[in-house]
């Protein structure tokens, strides 16, 4: 066998770059996320919002002597303070991906992220 190239080593060559394209093609127009924030508290839900790209929001929910305070800022959420004693709510971060939450047990608030995630956390071998 020799060491050059040809012609149907070629053809080889380009029937797997398209076929490598094709598979590729659906996951580039695949459309963006869908985030959709749900804010609860005990069994009533207070606000449903859909997140995007420069949409601001503050919403202040008050059981009791306890004042929550949740920022909406463009496709994250979170507790920006909270009066409750354990502040674990606040302690929470920023809610950023579909299936996150955060919840302040003496208001019972909730404050869930529903939507697809298509985003890869890790990857298994």
């Amino acid at each position: 066998m020799q060491g050059k190239l040809r012609w149907g080593d070629f053809v080889i060559c380009a029937v797997v770059l398209v076929l490598a394209g094709l598979i590729t093609l659906p996951f580039l127009f695949q459309p963006s996320d869908s985030l959709t924030c749900e804010i609860k508290q005990g069994d009533t839900v207070v606000k449903t919002i859909r997140l995007a790209d420069g949409y601001q929001d503050t919403i202040t929910l008050t059981a009791g002597e306890i004042t929550n305070v949740i920022e909406v800022d463009g496709k994250s959420v979170r507790f920006a303070s909270s009066n409750c004693p354990d502040q674990v709510c606040v302690h929470t971060g920023t809610l950023t991906r579909a299936g996150q939450m955060a919840v302040c047990l003496p208001t019972r608030v909730v404050v869930r992220l529903i939507g697809e995630d298509t985003t890869v956390d890790a990857v298994a071998r």
